[in-house]
């Protein structure tokens, strides 16, 4: 039965990645677009940032807005940034309303602000091109749509691009398409995932983030959306926009370990649990190799299968997904490290009141 279960998600899977991979678009070196264009960022508090991936991005009339709830490791980094583009500015809020969330009431404060044709709000791990400001609003402008844009994964070392694959941005692309689940599967799977919302100025100032109560400005974005009967397109970065990740393995270990704390926190259980579903059958053939030998199989012919249409839509390398194996073996082992630590604070605690 369960390995029955198994193919039959990961059937679903592969049919939902290559209808997306149809039907998505991809960000294109060719495209022009002569509007104004404006992103913000907001950093969260376990946000990440690169300093060193962010290259001489020349776009006219382009306007980057950073939001900084309090002090956060990074404001240096980009205030370093800021003098080689002069069309960044920094927002920095050090005092807010305790009983509102930190993102959605930075958005809410800088939304008067923003009067680009064009807004995009992102993550700050990604790293763009100039391309990918000019392709996606251009899609916008003349599709009439408003899209969440995948980033690829910037390889730096086979192992470690294997690893950064198995996220829940694939997760969430994995699923994406069902309208009659959209609500119930790819919206928590998107609070969780990495990317870019873009959407006309006349979308972006009918959102209301002043009743906001959840952390996850996607979701509260797509919730929105749904309520006002509007739909969102896929579209993927075709290295144009790049999700970048530490280079040492040992970095990135406690990196993934981190991450589990972060979804974890985020207070997203259904996100969460909706990950491990989909890490569970990414790792099926093998955790369960010895004991259901012949699913095991069937289900490694069905992942090859699922990661060769991944490869053409992450440009994966194929050394990359002949690691698949290993990289779900580093999840696996993160989130046992994770919830072992969850175990042990929880007794620990316990044993320390009973002492008091």
């Amino acid at each position: 039965m369960l390995g029955l279960l198994a193919l039959g998600l990961t059937s679903i899977m592969i049919y939902t990645l290559v209808k997306n991979a149809l039907l998505g678009k991809q960000l294109a070196k060719d495209d022009h677009f002569h509007g104004t264009v404006e992103l913000i960022i907001p950093v969260a508090p376990n946000s990440e940032f690169f300093l060193e991936a962010w290259g001489e991005i020349r776009v006219q009339q382009l306007k980057v807005h950073i939001l900084i709830d309090g002090h956060h490791p990074s404001l240096n980094a980009w205030m370093e940034l800021k003098t080689k583009m002069p069309y960044l500015e920094i927002h920095s809020f050090p005092m807010r309303p305790t009983h509102v969330e930190a993102i959605p009431w930075m958005l809410d404060q800088i939304a008067p602000k923003i009067q680009g044709q064009v807004v995009i709000i992102g993550d700050s791990e990604l790293v763009p091109t100039e391309y990918a400001f000019q392709s996606i609003a251009k899609n916008v402008t003349d599709k009439e749509r408003s899209y969440f844009v995948v980033p690829q994964t910037a390889k730096f070392n086979v192992l470690g691009e294997a690893i950064s694959v198995l996220n829940p941005t694939l997760a969430f692309a994995s699923f994406f398409g069902f309208r009659k689940w959209q609500r119930n599967l790819t919206h928590p799977l998107l609070s969780i995932s990495q990317g870019w919302m873009a959407m006309t100025l006349k979308t972006f100032k009918e959102l209301d983030f002043k009743t906001v109560r959840i952390s996850t400005w996607k979701e509260a974005i797509s919730r929105q959306w749904d309520e006002q009967k509007k739909t969102y397109h896929l579209a993927f970065g075709e290295k144009h926009l790049l999700r970048y990740y530490p280079e040492d393995m040992r970095v990135l270990t406690y990196q993934l370990r981190g991450k589990w704390e972060d979804l974890w926190k985020k207070r997203d259980k259904v996100g969460f649990w909706l990950f491990v579903v989909a890490l569970f059958l990414w790792s099926f053939p093998v955790i369960c190799l010895f004991t259901h030998p012949f699913w095991s199989l069937a289900s490694l012919f069905l992942l090859t299968l699922y990661r060769f249409f991944s490869k053409i839509v992450f440009q994966e390398s194929w050394k990359s997904i002949l690691l698949h194996p290993v990289a779900c073996i580093f999840w696996i082992g993160t989130l046992v490290w994770f919830v072992s630590d969850k175990i042990k604070a929880k007794y620990l605690t316990k044993g320390h009141e009973r002492v008091n």
